[in-house]
């Protein structure tokens, strides 16, 4: 059964900001907006899917949330009262984030392919056939959309007509998004290595760096600034456990946290903002980190493992965790703010934009939570 929810509404505290486009936020890989959320988040609305359920998370863009489940569906629903305005089916399945630009949705299935669709219809406008499962969000450069798949290689192909412009292979699976500084891509590899790309030419920077265990985390990009002092940094968690530090001028490692009773090992990725890092992790942990130094800043307990990679929305922490709760801690203290249940859970990050939070469950739901006055639901079965 399908509940749909119409809402006349008036958002407070609200204005237009940016958007959401890809899984981690933007190309950096942050997972993090300068936008606040409102005080007293309440459910704006939900859409039901029969299906599979959402293995990724949803974006946001052009006042539209896109959503590709596990079983090969790709929706566009209006952000503003969740209204469906297109939805396609594949004869397949998604378990990674959509990725948006200039009005085109890329998209990644469990086949390899990456389909590029008209944001407005759901049209296909091209497909590019990779060779096996694509797992990570798609990423831009210039006039290129990159991304990765279980085959060990990394795809740039131009944006107009997803002809290949080049291909890097690592040799072992690839299981991340690529991330971006400038004009270099960084990958964390099944092979224990971490890869640096010229996206320009499609080839290393430098003999790929050791890691000390494989990784399926898209890697962050933060930058630190004191004073007239830059410093960039590129944050690998690991499957060992570890969050690694490297120094982007010269590829050094900076610091390398490893706390066992936090996490004994990352399957997503951390959030970055105002020279804060946050991760959860299986441990049922929620923690944040020093950027600078590595050095453990505050840690909560949850109620369950949470495999979701956390997001950053202003001075709040979001967390969305297996039980169906989704969470709002203070960054700065780690104190919690906020809670909301609901029924299954969730493995997919959430979306932040327009002072709204966006989740797909494991269920099959996409919800949106924001502030809301003078509502008038009229529910559809």
């Amino acid at each position: 059964m399908i509940y749909k929810f119409f809402l006349i509404l008036i958002v407070i505290g609200s204005s237009a900001c940016a958007d959401w486009p890809m899984g981690r936020a933007d190309s950096a890989g942050t997972g993090a907006t300068a936008e606040s959320l409102p005080d007293g988040l309440e459910l704006l609305w939900e859409v039901e899917n029969e299906g599979l359920g959402y293995d990724a998370g949803p974006i946001i863009a052009d006042g539209m949330v896109f959503a590709a489940d596990a079983d090969g569906e790709v929706i566009a629903l209006r952000l503003d009262s969740g209204e469906q305005v297109w939805k396609v089916a594949f004869e397949t399945g998604f378990m990674a984030s959509p990725a948006y630009q200039a009005g085109v949705v890329y998209v990644g299935d469990y086949d390899g392919t990456l389909r590029a669709l008209d944001a407005k219809t759901g049209q296909e406008n091209w497909k590019y056939a990779a060779e096996l499962e694509i797992d990570g969000s798609p990423n831009f450069f210039e006039k290129s959309v990159l991304f990765t798949s279980q085959s060990g290689s990394l795809y740039s192909l131009k944006t107009a007509d997803g002809s290949l412009g080049w291909k890097y292979e690592t040799g072992d699976q690839l299981q991340c998004g690529a991330t971006l500084a400038g004009n270099r891509t960084f990958l964390g590899g099944c092979d224990g290595y971490l890869h640096i790309v010229d996206v320009q030419t499609g080839k290393s920077v430098r003999e790929p760096i050791p890691i000390d265990g494989p990784t399926g985390s898209t890697p962050s990009v933060v930058d630190l600034v004191e004073g007239e002092t830059r410093e960039q940094l590129v944050l690998v968690p690991t499957y060992a456990g570890e969050i690694i530090a490297f120094r982007n001028s010269n590829y050094e490692e900076a610091w390398r946290f490893k706390d066992e009773s936090l996490s004994s090992e990352f399957k997503n990725s951390v959030a970055i903002s105002e020279g804060m890092i946050v991760a959860t992790s299986r441990n049922k942990k929620v923690f944040a980190l020093n950027a600078r130094t590595g050095e453990l800043v505050w840690n909560q307990t949850l109620r369950k493992r949470s495999d979701a990679s956390p997001v950053i929305a202003g001075g709040q922490v979001v967390v969305a965790a297996a039980d169906g709760r989704i969470l709002l801690f203070d960054l700065k203290s780690g104190k919690e703010k906020w809670m909301f249940e609901v029924k299954g859970g969730f493995l997919g990050s959430p979306a932040v934009a327009d002072g709204k939070v966006v989740v797909c469950s494991d269920r099959g739901t996409i919800y949106c939570l924001g502030a809301k006055q003078n509502i008038t639901n009229e529910e559809v079965k």
